[in-house]
């Protein structure tokens, strides 16, 4: 049961501009590093939590969003704004700007970019700002932007390191990359000169904190100047695929002793991959295309406004001496580390069998030739099932495929060959390739006989795990199938895919794992009604139990993709790693650890917006505007959750609760989630995400998080 406590705390207050991180031990991650374009907020407004304003305010200092401020890098000319901190007062603005907060990230490289201008006073002199990036200890990386017309940066002596000279009203794009020992490397593109030549500057000595886990930019020059910055396109990053194990509420098997189980779980990986590579992740691709307004080309997603929602959580930049195909390689090997550490036993990966395509449909096939490569190199047993499509342009579910497409040259692809010789392809104890396909009654059962009765002949069998798209042929497909996979629901409602299968003697189930569906193309989503429906399908796969479960999916960001990502970090990670091992063993973990994850929606679904279309929900759904507290409890507690100064409690047992208060309308604010114990607070953070009651155009993904960190 949970109350509802009016005025909370005795009526105090938490406006997002006052929050402030709390100090934490320990737990490290780059869940919460920002990554922020400044693009939804408001226009002459200061960017909410968890960016803090920085100095006193005055008169004649302001500091706020506006379209002025867009970055010509990112170029957004439909919602595009920057911080612009604008200074008249002759008395006062030393001080002032902004600072972000996060959790400290893993060891490893840890890179930071951003964009900037900057704008001489009436007399010439310059508003010069700082970059820093703080540790507990004090700052570590120190850059000065504008300061004597210079890029500057400070040294392990604190001195300052002149890098480069910039010049007033040019946009500029500046990435540091720290490593472990404290060496930093520059880098500086100057877009009005050339946005694409990018000018590593020479590597210095910084002093190094124990952690970094605050940025900030702060106008440095004294009182009496006046003139402009502005800032855009902030992005850090640091090493996404370390180590869980702290993080996760329950102790993890051994993979070794996972990969026996005869329960697989695999992830579909769709074509938009990490882009862990060797180029600056703020100016990467994703920033630049999928998540601009202003690139969004494809006409049934203009409406969205962006083409995607989110993205993978950005890398640091890998080496540029190496060559592109190995840098490609070393970007799937993460990919596949971070699916083992999930407990998973491989990726579904989409192939296309026409081996002279140009489009599209080659990148798909290099990228899962590399995935393949990577698989093999990181050499813990994770497989790969190809799922390879045809050259037919047609799509049905009985069978329209067929017509000008011939079963033998599909079976005879050297795509096909490649793949089936492939030491990290997934093979049965007897020999046979698993080949899959989505949409597999796209092609008759008549011409699936021919593909496998050839490949046979080729010296390639193959055991068919087709992943159906609708029911009307399982009967058909029964008699040439190893199992049968389902693309799935993504609501809560009832599902018989385990009693479909069952009918049919030895077939494996193959069971849908899904988190939510959100998609820009029709403007149309499904309520998956925050953690329920991922939570749901893993019950029912392990009460079944069916045979094996896949992932839909890993990376397909136009619907739904679990990988850590920006929007989403790594709370459906760490759940669908606490439920394969649940799958796998027979047998539920037990919580060692307390641990908190959240899952709402960064605007109430009528939130008042001011562009695009009005988002519909399928499958008859309707919206659910909830806030969820997820707890995993060794003993317990008292379970809070604040909104928008209202206050709400639940008393829960030892185990899983899930706890849901409402998502107010027409209010910002960002919520708040503790957990109580004796008298005592054991965990208590707020959300990583405020909550808009205004937006641009409407973002209706459910936003999620992890908290760990004990408060000190």
């Amino acid at each position: 049961m949970s109350l509802l406590v009016s005025g909370a705390r005795a009526g105090e207050k938490r406006e997002a501009s006052t929050h402030q991180r709390e100090e934490t031990t320990g737990l490290r991650s780059v869940e919460d590093l920002p990554v922020d374009r400044f693009d939804e907020y408001a226009e002459s407004s200061f960017p909410p939590w968890p960016w803090v304003r920085a100095g006193a305010t005055a008169p004649g200092v302001d500091v706020a969003l506006h379209a002025e401020g867009e970055s010509p890098f990112c170029g957004n000319k439909v919602t595009g704004k920057g911080l612009v901190m604008k200074d008249t007062s002759t008395t006062a603005g030393q001080g002032a700007g902004a600072t972000y907060g996060f959790t400290p990230p893993p060891e490893g490289d840890v890179y930071v970019g951003f964009d900037f201008l900057y704008e001489n006073g009436p007399k010439g002199e310059g508003l010069d700002f700082t970059c820093q990036l703080r540790g507990v200890d004090g700052v570590g990386l120190l850059l000065h932007m504008g300061e004597g017309d210079n890029l500057t940066a400070a040294g392990a002596d604190g001195r300052p390191v002149q890098l480069a000279a910039v010049r007033p009203k040019s946009w500029y794009h500046v990435s540091a990359v720290v490593k472990q020992e404290g060496l930093a490397t520059v880098t500086l593109t100057d877009f009005a000169r050339d946005r694409n030549k990018h000018v590593k500057l020479p590597a210095f000595k910084m002093a190094m904190p124990a952690a970094f886990n605050s940025l900030a930019f702060i106008s440095a020059g004294p009182d009496e100047r006046t003139g402009a910055w502005t800032l855009d396109n902030v992005c850090m990053a640091g090493r996404v695929d370390a180590s869980r194990s702290a993080w996760l509420a329950f102790d993890q098997a051994p993979l070794e002793t996972l990969r026996q189980s005869p329960h697989k779980v695999l992830a579909y990986y769709f074509i938009y991959s990490s882009g862990y590579s060797e180029e600056d992740p703020g100016l990467s691709w994703y920033t630049r295309t999928v998540l601009n307004p202003s690139g969004n080309t494809k006409p049934d997603r203009a409406a969205a406004g962006t083409e995607l929602l989110y993205r993978p959580l950005p890398r640091p930049p890998m080496d540029d001496q190496l060559a592109k195909e190995e840098i490609h390689i070393r970007g799937m090997e993460e990919e596949v580390r971070l699916a083992s550490q999930q407990g998973m036993d491989g990726f579904l990966v989409d192939f296309w069998a026409k081996p002279n395509a140009t489009n599209g449909q080659a990148w798909f096939t290099k990228d899962s030739f590399a995935i393949l490569d990577a698989a093999v190199r990181v050499g813990n047993g994770f497989k790969i099932v190809p799922a390879v499509y045809s050259s037919s342009n047609k799509d049905g579910i009985n069978g329209e495929a067929d017509e000008g497409c011939d079963a033998i040259e599909f079976a005879n692809s050297p795509i096909i060959k490649r793949i089936c010789e492939h030491a990290a392809t997934m093979r049965l104890a007897d020999g046979r390739v698993v080949l899959s396909q989505w949409l597999a009654e796209r092609h008759s059962v008549a011409w699936w006989k021919k593909v496998m009765e050839q490949m046979e002949k080729n010296g390639h069998p193959i055991a068919f795990l087709p992943q159906f798209n609708s029911y009307g042929k399982l009967e058909d497909f029964a008699t040439i199938s190893y199992g049968m996979a389902h693309w799935g629901p993504r609501t809560l409602r009832e599902y018989d895919w385990l009693a479909r299968v069952r009918r049919f003697e030895g077939m494996k189930c193959v069971f849908p794992i899904v988190e939510q569906d959100v998609r820009t193309r029709g403007c149309e989503l499904f309520e998956s009604s925050n953690s329920e429906t991922l939570r749901h399908l893993w019950r029912l796969a392990i009460d079944g139990p069916a045979d094996w479960a896949f992932i839909d999916t890993w990376s397909d960001f136009t619907e739904q993709a679990m990988e850590p990502s920006t929007g989403i970090g790594f709370a459906p990670y760490d759940l669908n790693a606490y439920y394969t091992q649940w799958f796998k063993t027979g047998a539920q973990p037990k919580i060692v650890r307390d641990r908190l994850y959240y899952f709402y929606r960064k605007q109430h679904t009528d939130a008042e917006q001011a562009k695009g279309a009005k988002w519909k929900f399928r499958d008859g759904g309707a919206a659910g505007n909830e806030i969820e507290l997820l707890a995993f409890l060794t003993a317990p507690g008292t379970l809070t959750i604040e909104a928008a100064e209202q206050t709400y409690r639940m008393e829960a047992p030892a185990g899983i609760t899930s706890f849901k208060a409402p998502l107010p309308k027409g209010v910002a604010f960002v919520p708040r989630f503790t957990l109580a114990r004796d008298g005592q607070t054991i965990l208590s953070q707020p959300g990583h995400f405020a909550v808009l009651d205004k937006v641009e155009f409407p973002n209706l993904l459910y936003c999620s998080g992890v908290i760990g960190n004990d408060r000190r």
